[in-house]
This record gives C-alpha cells, structure tokens and sequence, in this order.
C-alpha cells in the first residue's frame, strides 16, 4: 500500500469519526442502542422515578463523568452562601452522554454547592457520577441544574434516568400540569353512588380528567383519561409512570375554590371529598435529594 493511500484511509477514518460526533450531539437525547444498553442490576436505584423525573426534565444535558479533582473556593468567591455551605470547584472527565442538546467537550468544570463541613475533604475524586444540567457558553464549562444534581453513578440509576428520558420523549407523553379547570359532580340514583369529574390544565394544552366513580358497597372507581372524552376503562395510573409523577406530583392537596364555584354546596363537599380520595390513592410524591458532599 503506497503512502498516498495510507494518508488517504486516515483522513476517512478521522472525518467518519468527526461526523459521529456531530451528528450524536445534533439530537435532543441519546436513545437507548443495543450497545448502549444498560446491565440490568440486582440493586435498586438510589433515586425515586419522581427525583429522576425531576432531574431529567429540568437538565438539557445528562452525562456520566468521573471528578478528577475538586477545590473548595475561599469564602470570598462565594459570598452569597450561609456558613454552614461551601461552594467547590470540579474539574471532570466525560465518559458518555445520555442525553445532550450540543456538544460537550471531553474535558468539564463546574461549581457545586456543599456543606462546610467537607470543605477540606470532599471524598469525590475518581468517582463516577450522573451529572444533570446544560453546557455553557464554553462546551467545556457545565452548569448543574441544581447542588443535589450530582448522582452516584450505579447501573440502575443510569437505567432509571434512560427509562425517564424515554418516558418524556415519547410520542403522547403527559405535559406538566399547570392548574385544575373545573370539577363537577353527579349524584346517582340512590344514596351512595355519584360521580366526580376534574379537568386539568396542561402546558402543551392537551386534556386530562380524573373521574371518581362510586356506588354502594364497592371500593370507588378512580381513573385518568387523556383526550378530549372521558375513557370508561381508564384506570389509576401505575406508581412510578410519567402520568402518575405528573399528577401525583403537581396536583394540590385540596380542590381550588374557583374549580367549584359553580356547583352547589352538597355537589361541591361530594367533589371536594372525591378528590381528596383521589390523591390519596395516587399515594406521595417522593422527591427527596441526597446531596453527595
């Protein structure tokens, strides 16, 4: 093989390498290839779906990184801080994306927030982490979408933040709630059974009612339609679902007054109570953050 052709074959390889690149970076998100699937593991993850869900949805970029170093910045860098928190410089290497809206260079740095108390000893280096915000102006510089948005990298919390990524991008995927529109409520034929229906405002404008179906001696039907009818055979979402984390956690405790205002009093205290009923079967919204200095 001549030399032309060897440096020919080389600059293929290169430009073929470059496009790569550039084309994985161009996508809103990474999907889940064959060969970037994750290994299912035995352990849990350490974050609930609704923190994850959380996460994801406020971060345009999540990658896996290892903290190379990390530097706790005199008290003066960072004066708007209380006492009992520090503010600490990271310089990290990426080793993959799962999702990105740009590119992200190899090499990054970012600040993130702590308790003084580690100051002197954060025990981060070398360390692999789920890293959740947006690249800055610099592809090097990365913004964290919060102090808690620093994940203990394991294969099931990388298998969960895919699922929930998966879960937002998917084609019909429930908005975020913005409000409760109106509710009604119909009493039935004989004393015990009625039906309550609520609408809620979403922000991509698409409709979902709640309806809580009673009837005596039985358990009350709850169910979620997603479109302009009420479905019959809707049901309650399943737990740890984008539908359940939207609703489970964005719906308010009690039913506005304004929802109300045009049922009368017995109608009005009979939706009042089916909603409470309502929520509490969609159980609690477990968004606790575990921050990793």
């Amino acid at each position: 093989m001549t030399d032309t052709i060897r440096r020919q074959k080389a600059r293929f390889k290169l430009a073929a390498i470059g496009c790569s690149v550039l084309l994985t970076a161009a996508f809103p998100f990474i999907s889940t290839s064959a060969t970037a699937q994750v290994a299912e593991s035995p352990e849990p993850a350490s974050l609930s779906y609704a923190r994850m869900a959380e996460l994801a949805s406020s971060s345009p970029t999540v990658a896996r990184i290892t903290v190379r170093s990390i530097v706790a910045l005199k008290r003066e860098r960072a004066p708007d801080l209380p006492e009992t928190r520090s503010r600490f410089y990271v310089q990290a290497e990426t080793l993959g994306l799962i999702r990105s809206d740009g590119v992200m260079s190899k090499r990054i740095s970012f600040l993130v927030d702590g308790s003084a108390e580690n100051a002197r000893r954060p025990n981060l280096k070398n360390k692999i982490f789920l890293a959740f915000g947006k690249v800055g102006q610099q592809v090097s510089e990365f913004q964290l979408s919060a102090s808690t948005a620093l994940v203990p990298w394991t294969p099931a919390n990388e298998a969960l933040a895919r699922k929930v990524i998966e879960d937002l991008y998917a084609p019909g995927a429930p908005g975020p709630i913005t409000a409760i529109t109106s509710a009604f409520h119909v009493p039935g034929a004989i004393v015990g059974e009625g039906e309550t229906q609520i609408f809620l405002g979403t922000a991509d404008g698409s409709p979902i009612s709640l309806s809580v179906i009673r009837r005596p001696q039985e358990q009350p039907h709850f169910s979620v339609s997603l479109g302009e009818v009420v479905d019959d055979s809707a049901k309650l979402p399943e737990r740890d679902t984008l539908l359940w984390y939207r609703l489970a956690c964005s719906l308010p405790d009690q039913l506005p007054p304004l929802s109300l205002t045009e049922l009368a009093r017995n109608d009005a205290e009979a939706a009042s109570r089916d909603y409470s009923a309502f929520r509490a079967a969609l159980g609690p919204c477990d968004r606790t953050q575990t921050p990793v200095i």
